[in-house]
Protein backbone atom coordinates (compact mmCIF):
# COMPACT_ATOMS: atom_id res chain seq x y z
CA UNK A 1 0.00 0.00 0.00
CA UNK A 2 1.47 3.69 -0.96
CA UNK A 3 1.96 5.63 2.11
CA UNK A 4 -2.27 7.51 2.04
CA UNK A 5 -0.63 10.68 3.36
CA UNK A 6 1.59 11.26 0.30
CA UNK A 7 -2.19 11.55 -1.23
CA UNK A 8 -3.54 13.65 1.69
CA UNK A 9 -0.38 15.84 1.65
CA UNK A 10 -1.20 16.64 -2.05
CA UNK A 11 -4.63 18.12 -0.76
CA UNK A 12 -3.54 19.96 2.27
CA UNK A 13 -0.41 21.55 -0.03
CA UNK A 14 -2.60 21.93 -2.86
CA UNK A 15 -5.50 22.89 -0.34
CA UNK A 16 -0.62 24.07 -1.03
CA UNK A 17 11.50 21.58 -7.55
CA UNK A 18 13.22 21.45 -10.19
CA UNK A 19 13.20 23.66 -13.75
CA UNK A 20 9.86 23.31 -15.35
CA UNK A 21 9.82 20.65 -18.16
CA UNK A 22 7.11 21.30 -19.49
CA UNK A 23 3.70 23.41 -18.27
CA UNK A 24 1.05 23.18 -15.54
CA UNK A 25 -2.30 23.28 -17.24
CA UNK A 26 -4.80 25.97 -17.64
CA UNK A 27 -8.31 25.56 -18.41
CA UNK A 28 -10.95 27.75 -20.26
CA UNK A 29 -14.85 27.07 -20.18
CA UNK A 30 -16.98 28.90 -22.27
CA UNK A 31 -21.16 29.34 -22.57
CA UNK A 32 -22.80 32.18 -24.18
CA UNK A 33 -20.54 35.44 -23.03
CA UNK A 34 -19.28 33.75 -19.99
CA UNK A 35 -15.85 32.85 -19.92
CA UNK A 36 -14.05 31.04 -17.14
CA UNK A 37 -10.16 30.90 -17.02
CA UNK A 38 -9.45 27.49 -14.25
CA UNK A 39 -5.85 27.41 -12.78
CA UNK A 40 -4.68 24.60 -10.69
CA UNK A 41 -2.95 26.01 -7.92
CA UNK A 42 -0.01 24.54 -5.44
CA UNK A 43 -0.34 26.60 -1.91
CA UNK A 44 3.45 26.18 -1.58
CA UNK A 45 5.63 26.84 -4.77
CA UNK A 46 9.23 28.02 -5.38
CA UNK A 47 11.04 30.47 -6.98
CA UNK A 48 11.24 27.42 -9.93
CA UNK A 49 7.53 28.23 -10.29
CA UNK A 50 7.92 31.99 -11.75
CA UNK A 51 7.87 33.05 -14.68
CA UNK A 52 4.28 32.00 -15.48
CA UNK A 53 3.80 30.98 -19.32
CA UNK A 54 2.73 34.10 -21.18
CA UNK A 55 -0.59 32.78 -21.80
CA UNK A 56 -1.37 32.61 -18.01
CA UNK A 57 -0.57 36.09 -17.73
CA UNK A 58 -2.59 37.14 -20.65
CA UNK A 59 -5.72 35.34 -19.32
CA UNK A 60 -5.40 36.62 -15.99
CA UNK A 61 -5.06 40.25 -17.97
CA UNK A 62 -7.98 39.57 -19.88
CA UNK A 63 -10.33 38.94 -16.99
CA UNK A 64 -12.41 41.05 -14.79
CA UNK A 65 -11.95 39.35 -11.82
CA UNK A 66 -9.29 37.38 -10.09
CA UNK A 67 -11.75 34.38 -8.17
CA UNK A 68 -9.76 32.59 -5.08
CA UNK A 69 -10.58 30.37 -2.80
CA UNK A 70 -10.11 32.90 -0.36
CA UNK A 71 -7.59 35.93 0.69
CA UNK A 72 -5.01 34.21 2.75
CA UNK A 73 -3.04 37.41 2.90
CA UNK A 74 -6.41 38.93 4.84
CA UNK A 75 -6.37 36.76 7.92
CA UNK A 76 -8.00 38.99 10.70
CA UNK A 77 -8.25 38.45 14.69
CA UNK A 78 -11.49 37.14 14.17
CA UNK A 79 -10.54 34.50 11.98
CA UNK A 80 -6.99 33.60 14.38
CA UNK A 81 -9.68 33.09 17.02
CA UNK A 82 -11.65 30.73 14.68
CA UNK A 83 -8.18 28.49 13.67
CA UNK A 84 -7.46 28.63 17.68
CA UNK A 85 -11.04 27.38 18.44
CA UNK A 86 -10.78 24.54 15.98
CA UNK A 87 -7.30 23.53 16.49
CA UNK A 88 -6.61 23.57 20.06
CA UNK A 89 -7.37 20.82 22.27
CA UNK A 90 -9.92 21.27 25.06
CA UNK A 91 -8.87 22.69 28.53
CA UNK A 92 -6.72 20.15 30.51
CA UNK A 93 -6.14 18.04 27.71
CA UNK A 94 -3.10 17.66 25.92
CA UNK A 95 -1.71 15.78 22.70
CA UNK A 96 -0.61 12.85 24.93
CA UNK A 97 -3.95 12.06 25.73
CA UNK A 98 -4.27 10.28 22.04
CA UNK A 99 -1.42 9.98 20.71
CA UNK A 100 0.54 7.00 22.29
CA UNK A 101 4.32 7.25 23.85
CA UNK A 102 5.89 5.85 21.10
CA UNK A 103 4.27 8.87 18.56
CA UNK A 104 5.14 11.25 20.70
CA UNK A 105 8.63 9.87 21.07
CA UNK A 106 8.73 9.92 17.26
CA UNK A 107 6.91 13.69 17.27
CA UNK A 108 9.66 15.04 19.29
CA UNK A 109 12.52 12.68 16.88
CA UNK A 110 10.84 14.66 13.58
CA UNK A 111 10.68 18.03 15.12
CA UNK A 112 14.01 18.13 16.32
CA UNK A 113 14.46 17.21 12.81
CA UNK A 114 13.25 20.40 11.38
CA UNK A 115 15.19 22.51 13.85
CA UNK A 116 12.29 23.29 16.84
CA UNK A 117 10.60 21.78 19.94
CA UNK A 118 7.61 18.85 19.84
CA UNK A 119 5.94 21.46 22.82
CA UNK A 120 4.41 23.66 20.44
CA UNK A 121 2.39 20.69 19.58
CA UNK A 122 0.99 19.96 23.25
CA UNK A 123 -1.85 21.74 23.22
CA UNK A 124 -2.84 21.26 19.45
CA UNK A 125 -5.77 18.56 17.79
CA UNK A 126 -3.67 15.60 16.12
CA UNK A 127 -5.33 16.34 12.69
CA UNK A 128 -3.52 20.11 12.56
CA UNK A 129 -0.52 18.37 14.08
CA UNK A 130 -0.60 17.17 11.36
CA UNK A 131 -1.38 20.02 8.74
CA UNK A 132 0.98 22.26 10.66
CA UNK A 133 4.19 19.50 10.58
CA UNK A 134 3.48 19.01 7.15
CA UNK A 135 3.87 22.44 6.29
CA UNK A 136 6.97 23.19 8.06
CA UNK A 137 8.24 20.40 6.33
CA UNK A 138 7.76 20.98 3.21
CA UNK A 139 9.37 25.09 4.23
CA UNK A 140 12.26 23.34 5.40
CA UNK A 141 12.48 21.82 1.37
CA UNK A 142 11.88 25.07 -0.34
CA UNK A 143 8.54 25.42 -0.89
CA UNK A 144 6.84 28.71 0.78
CA UNK A 145 3.54 30.27 1.30
CA UNK A 146 4.23 33.37 0.13
CA UNK A 147 5.71 31.51 -3.25
CA UNK A 148 2.65 30.03 -3.73
CA UNK A 149 0.66 30.37 -6.91
CA UNK A 150 -2.88 32.07 -4.51
CA UNK A 151 -0.90 34.68 -3.23
CA UNK A 152 1.08 35.41 -6.50
CA UNK A 153 -2.27 36.27 -7.87
CA UNK A 154 -3.72 37.91 -4.89
CA UNK A 155 -0.08 40.40 -5.10
CA UNK A 156 -1.03 40.76 -8.98
CA UNK A 157 -4.85 42.24 -8.22
CA UNK A 158 -3.98 44.32 -5.55
CA UNK A 159 -1.33 45.81 -8.09
CA UNK A 160 -3.06 45.94 -10.65
CA UNK A 161 -6.55 46.87 -8.57
CA UNK A 162 -8.48 43.92 -10.28
CA UNK A 163 -11.43 42.86 -8.38
CA UNK A 164 -10.93 40.03 -6.36
CA UNK A 165 -14.03 37.82 -5.75
CA UNK A 166 -13.34 34.75 -2.87
CA UNK A 167 -15.81 31.66 -3.06
CA UNK A 168 -15.31 30.73 0.87
CA UNK A 169 -14.42 32.80 4.12
CA UNK A 170 -11.55 31.31 6.13
CA UNK A 171 -14.05 29.94 8.39
CA UNK A 172 -15.36 27.97 6.13
CA UNK A 173 -12.00 26.81 5.06
CA UNK A 174 -11.40 25.83 8.65
CA UNK A 175 -14.18 24.07 9.11
CA UNK A 176 -13.14 21.88 6.20
CA UNK A 177 -10.05 20.95 7.40
CA UNK A 178 -11.19 20.00 10.93
CA UNK A 179 -13.39 17.20 9.16
CA UNK A 180 -9.90 15.96 9.48
CA UNK A 181 -10.62 15.59 13.47
CA UNK A 182 -12.52 11.77 12.71
CA UNK A 183 -9.60 9.99 10.50
CA UNK A 184 -6.74 12.84 13.14
CA UNK A 185 -5.24 10.14 15.46
CA UNK A 186 -4.15 7.78 12.30
CA UNK A 187 -3.75 10.87 10.40
CA UNK A 188 -0.76 12.38 12.52
CA UNK A 189 0.82 8.55 12.99
CA UNK A 190 0.95 8.32 9.09
CA UNK A 191 2.57 11.56 8.77
CA UNK A 192 5.10 10.56 11.06
CA UNK A 193 5.70 7.19 9.52
CA UNK A 194 6.38 8.77 6.36
CA UNK A 195 7.78 11.61 7.42
CA UNK A 196 11.46 10.91 5.57
CA UNK A 197 9.64 10.09 1.92
CA UNK A 198 7.37 12.55 2.01
CA UNK A 199 9.94 15.17 0.35
CA UNK A 200 10.04 12.39 -2.83
CA UNK A 201 6.55 12.01 -2.99
CA UNK A 202 5.89 15.88 -3.12
CA UNK A 203 8.17 16.67 -5.81
CA UNK A 204 6.52 13.75 -7.41
CA UNK A 205 3.41 15.93 -7.13
CA UNK A 206 5.10 18.88 -8.24
CA UNK A 207 6.20 17.23 -11.08
CA UNK A 208 2.77 15.80 -12.25
CA UNK A 209 1.30 19.60 -11.68
CA UNK A 210 3.99 21.06 -13.54
CA UNK A 211 3.96 19.20 -16.66
CA UNK A 212 0.12 18.86 -17.06
CA UNK A 213 -0.14 15.08 -16.09
CA UNK A 214 -3.61 15.99 -14.41
CA UNK A 215 -4.58 12.03 -14.52
CA UNK A 216 -0.96 11.20 -12.74
CA UNK A 217 -2.20 13.99 -10.40
CA UNK A 218 -5.22 12.85 -9.44
CA UNK A 219 -4.24 8.93 -9.05
CA UNK A 220 -2.18 9.97 -6.18
CA UNK A 221 -5.13 10.39 -4.28
CA UNK A 222 -7.74 8.07 -6.03
CA UNK A 223 -5.13 5.22 -6.25
CA UNK A 224 -5.04 4.91 -1.96
CA UNK A 225 -7.00 1.94 -0.67
CA UNK A 226 -7.05 3.80 3.41
CA UNK A 227 -9.32 6.76 1.27
CA UNK A 228 -11.36 4.09 -0.50
CA UNK A 229 -12.65 2.55 2.69
CA UNK A 230 -11.98 4.87 5.54
CA UNK A 231 -11.85 8.52 4.82
CA UNK A 232 -14.85 9.12 2.27
CA UNK A 233 -16.30 11.72 4.56
CA UNK A 234 -13.53 13.67 4.76
CA UNK A 235 -12.84 13.46 0.58
CA UNK A 236 -16.64 14.74 0.83
CA UNK A 237 -15.82 17.85 2.91
CA UNK A 238 -12.69 18.77 1.38
CA UNK A 239 -13.41 18.88 -1.89
CA UNK A 240 -16.57 17.49 -3.21
CA UNK A 241 -19.23 20.03 -0.75
CA UNK A 242 -17.12 23.06 -1.77
CA UNK A 243 -16.70 22.08 -5.53
CA UNK A 244 -20.77 21.89 -5.28
CA UNK A 245 -20.80 25.13 -3.22
CA UNK A 246 -18.39 26.60 -6.16
CA UNK A 247 -20.44 26.05 -8.84
CA UNK A 248 -23.18 27.43 -7.80
CA UNK A 249 -20.87 30.98 -7.73
CA UNK A 250 -18.88 30.49 -10.64
CA UNK A 251 -21.73 29.74 -13.03
CA UNK A 252 -23.02 33.20 -11.93
CA UNK A 253 -20.18 35.33 -12.44
CA UNK A 254 -20.44 37.44 -15.97
CA UNK A 255 -17.62 37.80 -18.62
CA UNK A 256 -14.67 36.77 -18.05
CA UNK A 257 -13.02 35.52 -14.63
CA UNK A 258 -9.74 34.16 -14.01
CA UNK A 259 -10.13 31.41 -11.29
CA UNK A 260 -6.99 30.11 -9.16
CA UNK A 261 -8.40 27.01 -6.62
CA UNK A 262 -6.46 24.06 -5.45
CA UNK A 263 -5.27 21.69 -8.67
CA UNK A 264 -6.94 19.00 -6.90
CA UNK A 265 -10.68 20.77 -7.01
CA UNK A 266 -10.11 20.82 -10.85
CA UNK A 267 -10.44 16.69 -11.43
CA UNK A 268 -12.39 13.54 -11.15
CA UNK A 269 -16.07 12.98 -11.61
CA UNK A 270 -16.82 15.32 -8.76
CA UNK A 271 -14.44 18.10 -10.17
CA UNK A 272 -15.13 22.03 -11.46
CA UNK A 273 -14.40 21.02 -14.92
CA UNK A 274 -16.24 17.82 -15.08
CA UNK A 275 -19.08 20.08 -13.30
CA UNK A 276 -19.24 22.72 -15.85
CA UNK A 277 -19.13 20.10 -18.84
CA UNK A 278 -21.77 18.58 -17.41
CA UNK A 279 -24.11 21.96 -17.55
CA UNK A 280 -23.07 22.81 -21.50
CA UNK A 281 -20.10 24.48 -20.68
CA UNK A 282 -17.28 24.00 -23.64
CA UNK A 283 -14.02 22.76 -22.04
CA UNK A 284 -11.02 23.63 -23.62
CA UNK A 285 -6.88 23.26 -21.96
CA UNK A 286 -5.36 26.31 -23.15
CA UNK A 287 -1.96 25.54 -25.16
CA UNK A 288 0.76 26.73 -23.33
CA UNK A 289 2.51 27.75 -26.49
CA UNK A 290 -0.05 29.32 -28.69
CA UNK A 291 -2.71 30.49 -26.34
Amino acid sequence: MKPWISRLGSLLLIFSSSQIAAEPSLWLATKGHQQLYLFGSIHLGTEDFYPLPAPFTEAYQQSQRLVIETNVSNISSQDQQVLSAASQLPAGKSLSDYISPQYMTLLAKRSKELGFSSHIFDNMQPWYVAVVLSQLQMQTLGYQPELGLDLHFIKQAAHSNTPVYELETFADQIEALSSLSSIQVPLLEQTLDDFDQVPDLFKQLVSHWNNGENNKLLNLLNDDPMFQQGAEQVLEKLLYQRNRNWMKQLTQLENTSFVVVGAMHLYGEQGLLESLKKLGYAIREVDPLTN
